[in-house]
């Protein structure tokens, strides 16, 4: 189910921590989690890279346009909860992901975060982590603004085609795009 099949996790997981007496809770699919009822089972997101591990699409309510998601597929809560594996893996391709959402947003910075409970503003209680494009002088506001459908799923596929060239092997910054 590995849509990039150039991409080698072997090399990752071998340097994985050592983590003793750790017992995660989730691994499992939750019907009432709205990630795992509308993203990982229904589909209802303009996904723009998909393995066995995890699903990365676009937030449909972005603080910024170009604003992308990577989450399990398995129910985690957050970051106390994930399995060590999958996180070492969502976080290698937040690296992949980082630059196809720069280079398809022509942006100068990218945010990477990741909220746990709800004293730390976490809505949707299933582990996930944000990539949000940065432009010298947008003074972020952090409210969420509104895209088409149409919009999200024009932005999918311009990453996901951004994001295959780079993992198989074009990492050419400010490379034209369609």
């Amino acid at each position: 189910m590995n849509n990039f099949p150039g991409l080698k996790m072997e090399s990752v997981l071998t340097a994985k921590f050592k983590i003793l007496d750790f017992h995660y809770r989730g691994g499992r699919i939750l019907k009432e989690c709205v990630f795992c009822r509308n993203i990982v089972t229904e589909k209802e997101a303009n996904i723009f890279y998909s393995n066995e591990d995890m699903i990365g699409f676009m937030d449909k309510f972005p603080v910024e346009i170009g604003h992308v998601l990577l989450i399990p597929r398995k129910h985690f809560e957050n970051i106390f909860d994930i399995d060590p594996d999958i996180y070492i893996k969502i976080q290698y391709m937040a690296r992949y992901v980082a630059m196809a959402v720069r280079d398809v947003f022509n942006a100068d910075g990218i945010n990477i975060g990741q909220n746990n409970g709800e004293s730390a503003r976490q809505i949707v209680m299933h582990y996930h982590l944000h990539i949000i494009p940065r432009h010298r002088g947008d003074n972020i506001q952090w409210e969420r603004i509104k895209q088409s459908d149409d919009e999200l799923k024009e932005s999918a596929m311009r990453i996901e085609k951004r994001l295959k060239e780079i993992i198989n092997g074009d990492t050419l910054d400010n490379k034209e795009m369609d």
